[in-house]
């Protein structure tokens, strides 16, 4: 089974080293660990000498690779050792559904865990849950990320609050320039076209339909939001939470109400009546019909 997060997270501010995730990354990870008997590695694995042998780049790059991980949820920690997730075994492992990382299904579930869930990103889960303004100013945004750091009860140096800012806007976007083509072309997260630059340290989000996000990234990210402690016990979740909600997938995903209204419209048939949309008489909603599994709809993105 999947691995649940019943706590809230702890806020993190730092951890990938300034690097964005790469392609291939959480791939060479997976096989790394399954060399493992039990495919359960030690910690040691990112930190040993030969780490960098391992991984084939420097030592900083490597605690990165950790991070990341751990952070997207295809790594978990058991007794002090690191095993794949569920996720990274129906992705990576044998017939698996996404083997070497080309499916733009993934990069959205990698956007989603990193700013839906947000294990170890804080950042990302404020910028895109918190942040409304039209036009992102990056010196307004660090300014309100550290009052947003401060109101957790959280002390952090501004110079690591400013890293994780650019590395998570660099991490959607082409940057300013200063990056090589090689880090450009392979940052995850760029693919997905959900944040744009239009001018030197001013970026605005892209809002609307998204037709690469597949309906089973979409379902599977509404599912994890449902387990939220504030919603896990209803049958039912009206569609303004899903539109609007913090952490909610039309807001994490930056989706406008009718984009959002059209998918709920097929989930009936792509759930086998497991989740049921209702529009009618001013309600609008979802309601669950029996036990649904997140990694059966996640399996729906790959088809």
């Amino acid at each position: 089974m999947e691995q649940k997060q019943i706590n809230e997270p702890k806020p993190q501010f730092s951890g990938h080293q300034t690097f964005p995730l790469r392609q291939l990354w959480l791939k060479k990870v997976y096989e790394k660990i399954i060399e493992f008997p039990e495919k359960t590695a030690p910690k040691s694995l990112f930190t040993n000498a030969n780490s960098i042998i391992t991984f084939g780049v420097g030592k900083n790059m490597v605690q990165s690779i950790n991070h990341w991980s751990l952070a997207t949820d295809f790594v978990y920690e058991y007794k002090n050792n690191y095993r794949p997730t569920e996720i990274a075994e129906i992705l990576f492992g044998e017939n698996g559904l996404d083997e070497y990382q080309e499916s733009p299904a993934t990069a959205w579930l990698i956007h989603w865990k990193l700013a839906g869930e947000a294990k170890k990103t804080t950042t990302w889960s404020w910028l895109f849950n918190q942040t409304t303004n039209p036009i992102l100013d990056k010196e307004l945004l660090l300014k309100n990320l550290k009052l947003y750091a401060e109101k957790l009860d959280y002390r952090i140096a501004i110079t690591t609050l400013k890293k994780d800012l650019d590395c998570c806007l660099r991490s959607y976007t082409k940057g300013d320039g200063k990056e090589s083509p090689e880090e450009i072309s392979e940052s995850v997260l760029s693919e997905i076209n959900i944040l744009s630059q239009i001018d030197r340290g001013k970026f605005e989000f892209i809002r609307g339909e998204k037709p690469n996000l597949p309906n089973g990234i979409f379902y599977y990210a509404l599912l994890k939001f449902w387990e939220k402690p504030e919603y896990a016990q209803q049958n039912s979740m009206s569609f303004n939470n899903i539109v609007h909600a913090d952490n909610s997938p039309g807001r994490v995903f930056k989706l406008d109400e009718l984009s959002v209204a059209d998918r709920l419209s097929q989930i009936e048939d792509q759930t086998n009546k497991k989740l049921i949309w209702t529009d009618s008489q001013g309600i609008r909603s979802v309601s669950r019909v029996g036990d649904i599994n997140p990694m059966d709809v996640l399996r729906l993105a790959y088809e």
